[in-house]
């Protein structure tokens, strides 16, 4: 049964994935590939749908217990105005010294924007992956987080991450934000 599922999410992944397929079919049997976190571009990430997007939930403070017990996180959240299809990179760490990059394809569903005291540290995209078959179909899969934050107050949002859709309770929050 085990060797079921396996085989069946190789399947999925493969399928899933732009590019060759040979990459793709990498990560799906490879034991040893994992998410390489977090991902830094010195001169910025662009958020994704950011600039087509429109607020639907208004800053809202949320309640004590994300992040440290100091700093009240407030949130804002964003919607495409249109249906919104972009690529996220993907990076993989293979036997903890080799960086494969690929991309997924994704409908950005939301986008959260994270501050402590209007400080804007953080916007948390929840996609929807698109899955492409080669003879032109295309289907919908699972939600996909990614997380862009500005580590030093910059403005810039350097760093990529791979993490939950949505805010979490160990939401990190940079030292400048604290400060």
């Amino acid at each position: 049964m085990k060797r079921l599922v396996y085989a069946i999410v190789a399947l999925l992944m493969v399928a899933g994935q732009n590019g060759s397929g040979i990459e793709c079919l990498v990560f799906a049997q490879e034991k040893h590939l994992n998410v390489a976190k977090p991902v830094v571009k010195e001169s910025g990430w662009t958020v994704p749908g950011l600039d087509q997007s429109q607020i639907t939930t208004p800053r809202k403070l949320l309640q004590p217990g994300y992040g440290p017990s100091s700093a009240r996180v407030s949130v804002t959240v964003f919607r495409p105005k249109e249906k919104f299809i972009t690529t996220i990179p993907i990076y993989r760490l293979k036997d903890g010294q080799t960086v494969i990059i690929n991309e997924r394809k994704v409908v950005v569903d939301i986008i959260i924007k994270c501050d402590v005291n209007s400080r804007v540290f953080a916007y948390i995209l929840q996609c929807t992956i698109i899955l492409e078959e080669p003879n032109g179909r295309t289907g919908y899969s699972g939600i996909f987080g990614v997380h862009y934050s500005d580590r030093d107050g910059d403005g810039k949002f350097e760093t990529l991450q791979e993490a939950a859709p949505f805010v979490t309770a160990d939401l990190q929050i940079p030292d400048w934000v604290l400060q």
